[in-house]
């Protein structure tokens, strides 16, 4: 799996479908990164988790490396 394309609108609502889609990770991979408190920022409201596009959008930019180890802080 790959990443989208298309980053995801900072102000919207996003499931654990879409935000696995738009990271390129498998819905259990995410669930299972939720669990373990590795994954984006999320909300449960009424049950159900949400993701903020704004969160997924951090996450990534968390991810970023210019080299093995070294961490791109722009």
């Amino acid at each position: 799996l790959r990443p989208a394309t298309i980053s995801p609108d900072p102000q919207s609502w996003l499931t654990t479908l879409e935000t696995a889609a738009a990271l390129g990770l498998m819905p259990k991979t995410l669930a299972n990164m939720r669990c373990q408190g590795k994954g984006p920022c999320f909300h449960k409201i009424g049950g159900k988790v949400w993701y903020r596009g704004q969160d997924i959008l951090s996450y990534q930019r968390r991810r970023r490396y210019i080299a093995s180890g070294v961490r791109d802080e722009g």
